[in-house]
């Protein structure tokens, strides 16, 4: 069976193809060497490139191909492996080894159940990037698909309570417990013990509102119970266009007027998403590329707050899995349910279930 995984472009960025790298590995039942990247660049220059090389063996490439080009585009990939690895160390889902001076990725194993949380937290951002990049072209009707953008939900409101240190509230549309806008933000003011609702619609308001353009709500509350609690309001964006969503555009005019009482004045934006921040950063020989992705990322906040990427998810979903912060039976249903959405992700990578996923019911 092929593999539905295609080859990553000539211009692909160098996050995009270490993605490609990590799918690999995932794919495989070994180590993915350098040249197998060397090898599916390569490939782009010949007439029937594309999904060629989704297959790669572990044989060494024709040396024909190892030029120049070909060693500065495999450091460039070791380089943001390495840098995955540094930041998050035994959260990182991956290992990455050196011999004889070419290096190889492999899949990281451990007993921790925290580290075991954050590994699969990890490779569902990663299938859910790839969906919506050139790595996995999977059809939009695709349940796969449809579905990851509740996937990415799922594994963003499981992590929102780490980032304050308290408490949070699935917001976005549709919610578990098929509640409309007005009966959400009085269920949420109830949670939250912050902020009055209203007993009816406010006017102006559409009464076909769904969420206000939030996703999530965090808080940490004090034991004083007076107002001004530190709050934080979350969007979770899956597809490629995230940057064109900042929620503070829409919160002014758009959610908080659903209050009598806003839960707080002052308040904290927060957006998840399932890339890294540097996923569209492009090679630049005059400019040092970590030094141009930090200055990004103090710019990125002035728009969208703090941008929880796959990194940062990884990270407070290791401390998510032992903190306690959510319902036991909640906690565990959310988490079997990207559980198997991951599974059967795979099996389409895999090119395993790509027919039967196709045509099957959406479990919700």
């Amino acid at each position: 069976m092929a593999m539905q995984v295609s080859a990553p472009l000539v211009s692909s960025t160098r996050a995009v193809l270490a993605d490609w790298v990590e799918l690999q590995v995932l794919l495989s039942e070994g180590p993915v060497a350098e040249q197998q990247l060397i090898r599916s660049q390569a490939a782009q220059s010949e007439p029937d490139h594309g999904v060629a090389w989704t297959e790669p063996a572990l044989e060494a490439a024709d040396k024909e191909i190892l030029d120049t080009s070909a060693d500065e585009l495999s450091q460039r990939v070791h380089d943001e492996l390495a840098y995955r690895e540094s930041v998050l160390g035994s959260l990182y889902p991956f290992e990455l080894t050196v011999e004889y001076g070419k290096w190889a990725l492999g899949r990281r194993e451990t007993s921790d159940s925290s580290a075991q949380a954050a590994h699969k937290a990890y490779v569902c951002c990663l299938l859910i990037a790839a969906m919506h990049s050139e790595l996995l072209p999977i059809p939009s009707q695709h349940t796969l698909f449809t579905s990851s953008a509740k996937i990415m939900q799922i594994e963003s409101y499981l992590t929102a309570a780490e980032i304050l240190g308290g408490s949070a509230y699935w917001f976005g549309y549709p919610r578990p417990d098929g509640s409309n806008m007005l009966t959400a933000i009085q269920k949420l003011v109830e949670a939250m013990g912050l902020g009055v609702a209203p007993s009816k619609p406010p006017l102006g308001l559409s009464r076909n509102a769904k969420d206000g353009t939030v996703d999530i709500v965090a808080w940490r509350p004090f034991r004083d119970g007076q107002p001004a609690a530190v709050v934080a309001y979350g969007q979770v964006a899956s597809g490629r266009n995230w940057e064109k969503k900042p929620i503070g555009a829409f919160l002014k005019g758009h959610f908080l007027p659903w209050f009598a009482k806003p839960p707080s004045h002052q308040h904290i934006e927060l957006l998840f998403v399932p890339y890294l921040q540097h996923h569209k950063l492009t090679e630049s020989s005059s400019e040092d590329y970590r030094e141009v992705a930090r200055e990004q990322a103090r710019l990125r906040e002035k728009d969208f707050g703090v941008v929880i990427d796959r990194l940062r998810l990884t990270e407070l979903m290791a401390a998510s899995k032992v903190g306690g912060r959510y319902d036991e039976g909640e906690y565990m249903n959310h988490e079997a349910e990207a559980k198997t959405w991951v599974e059967d992700a795979l099996d389409y990578a895999s090119g395993a279930g790509s027919t039967p996923l196709a045509t099957r019911d959406e479990d919700v």
